[in-house]
């Protein structure tokens, strides 16, 4: 089963630090590359990220055209989520349907932002960050290190030693005499007692920091680690010079979201706890063991579960599984919580009670997500500059779905005749294709050795534990090239010359990164130059038609898109930003 608390930890960090990461990204590099409608810009930072994750870069041979085609991609898709909110699909629950256990996570994290994580970033919150960001903090320290293997008694009195040097330190003892007399930490020692400044960014680095940090001029404090005690005094607060306010803001909301997401976490789960009483809980254990049992089948909630439960309902089985003070839960209503609410993966040896604790997580998410909608929340997730990848991806799917996808006729046969006539030439037209194992050497000598034991009847697999596998095609200009690759042809016309099973070697060209290069080929399979006729491809040319009137459909509705939002590519600047990559 999954553990739903670490699943909602990972939606809140993936969200908020994919925030984050933008937000950096976008101050390392303000070269932007392309402006989409009224305030959406593309960076080239972001544009590089895309080229690389989408492999781009090993789609085409020239990097710039990668660039190009990812940002004509990246463009076209904010132009979707545009009108995707300017047409108010978002507004459209059964196309929402599909995604709706998605929109429900994003409801989760906006809930949680919002009354809990949110309370942290308020204008108080970040003023008093901004006041403490000028400041630094100068402090002494006494440090008493815990001994080896120390007794529980040894604690205590090292503690009593520690709580006595303060009392002399409040009472006048010179610190810095104190220091001499008792620490043990040599550095400090070294610098009469005075430790490393802190300040707003390395407060952090540790608890002993965070807590001296805050603390007042004058201030004496006995602190404890798992290794020492510490003796601390603030000697001085200096005042730092620091941009204005207005200029930083996002980055200490930043630095607050960081510091309180734990304490944010800590008070959600208390709430969460309180939204249902488990003691009103009755079960039904025949309903429970018939859940498990189909919950232990394979894949169970990766594959068939919606078909099996909707079949069961509409057979007049649905059966009631719980009881309790909100309500109850049947099999309909644990249909839809699995559905739309929370994600189950239920394995092998799954227990009734894990599916309790599935249900009982269910129900607590489900009120949470209701109360996110009562505060309208459910407003913010569909926007087109949102940062969530799901969503932004989602969002140019559903879009996809509707202005595209089904608008893609379903041909007639007489479509498909005249698809054929007007496509033959070009679609249906079979271009030569060979293809070839391949042992490539770099020394002649182990080529020519390898060649006369293939002579001698051995076969590739009995000269060697691996070969290449290596297709050509012949254009019909004679043209030959390597098959879906930028791969030069060194051994194209080798392979063209070659029958079904023959071999030939030792086949000598120039590489030009490797140098001299020797080959040694066997043909697996030849496919002949040929016009394809409608009786070769009646078993595909269905799908060919709507794959050919999907691009157009397509192409059309990105003009559109284009004729409608203004929309600006500094081509000069994407050549520049390349250039100096």
């Amino acid at each position: 089963m999954k553990l739903y608390k670490k699943l909602f930890i990972y939606l809140i960090f993936s969200t908020l630090f994919s925030a984050i990461a933008c937000e950096k990204q976008a101050q390392q590099s303000q070269t932007i590359v392309a402006e989409v409608g009224d305030n959406y810009t593309i960076n080239f930072q972001e544009l590089r990220a895309y080229v690389f994750e989408n492999f781009y870069n090993k789609m085409y041979t020239e990097i710039s055209e990668a660039y190009s085609n990812a940002l004509d991609v990246m463009v076209i898709n904010q132009l979707k989520r545009i009108d995707f909110i300017a047409k108010g699909l978002q507004n459209d629950e059964e196309l929402l349907n599909s995604i709706r256990r998605i929109i429900n996570e994003e409801l989760l994290v906006q809930y949680f932002n919002s009354q809990f994580l949110g309370k942290y970033t308020s204008d108080e919150y970040v003023r008093q960050a901004y006041e403490n960001m000028g400041k630094e903090v100068i402090y002494k320290q006494i440090v008493l290190y815990k001994p080896e293997n120390a007794t529980e008694n040894d604690i205590l009195n090292l503690k009593k030693k520690a709580t006595d040097i303060k009392t002399e330190i409040e009472q006048g003892r010179d610190f810095s005499e104190m220091v001499h007399q008792y620490s043990q930490h040599a550095e400090s020692v070294k610098n009469n007692g005075i430790a490393p400044t802190l300040r707003w960014e390395n407060r952090n680095a540790n608890s002993l920091f965070n807590y001296i940090f805050y603390q007042q001029v004058g201030d004496i404090l006995v602190l404890e680690t798992s290794r020492a005690l510490y003796i601390v005094k603030v000697t001085a607060i200096n005042k730092l010079d620091i941009e204005p306010l207005e200029k930083i803001k996002k980055e200490i909301i930043s630095d607050l979201q960081k510091d309180y997401m734990s304490k944010s976490l800590d008070e959600y789960d208390k709430m969460k706890e309180k939204l249902v009483d488990k003691s009103s809980f009755v079960w039904n254990q025949e309903a429970l063991n018939k859940i498990v049992t189909w919950s232990k089948i394979p894949n169970f909630y990766r594959s068939n579960y919606k078909e099996t439960f909707e079949q069961a309902i509409a057979n007049g089985e649905n059966p009631v599984i719980l009881n309790y003070s909100g309500g109850k839960i049947d099999l309909k209503e644990y249909l839809r919580l699995v559905n739309n609410i929370l994600i189950i993966d239920a394995s092998a040896d799954v227990t009734d009670n894990d599916i309790k604790k599935y249900i009982e997580e269910a129900i607590r998410t489900d009120l949470i997500v209701n109360k996110a909608k009562e505060l309208n929340l459910d407003k913010n997730i569909f926007d087109p500059n949102t940062t969530n990848t799901v969503i932004k991806q989602k969002m140019v799917t559903l879009y996809n779905h509707v202005f595209i996808d089904s608008r893609v006729p379903e041909p007639s046969d007489a479509d498909l005749h005249k698809f054929y006539e007007d496509q033959k030439d070009s679609l249906f037209y079979q271009l030569a294709k060979v293809n070839i194992h391949a042992l490539i050497y770099s020394d002649k000598a182990e080529a020519d050795e390898m060649w006369t034991q293939l002579q001698q009847g051995k076969t590739f697999k009995d000269i060697a534990k691996s070969y290449l596998v290596k297709t050509f095609i012949k254009k019909r200009n004679g043209r030959i090239e390597t098959f879906r690759t930028d791969e030069s042809p060194f051994l194209g016309e080798a392979a063209f010359g070659l029958k079904k099973s023959e071999t030939d070697g030792v086949i000598e060209y120039d590489d030009p990164e490797k140098g001299k290069q020797f080959a040694i080929i066997k043909c697996t399979n030849i496919r002949p130059e040929k016009q394809l006729t409608y009786a070769d491809v009646q078993n595909s040319i269905r799908n060919e038609y709507r794959k050919f009137m999907r691009a157009q459909i397509e192409a059309q509705v990105e003009r559109e898109l284009l004729d409608k939002y203004p929309t600006k590519i500094y081509k000069d600047v994407l050549k520049k930003k390349i250039a100096a990559k």
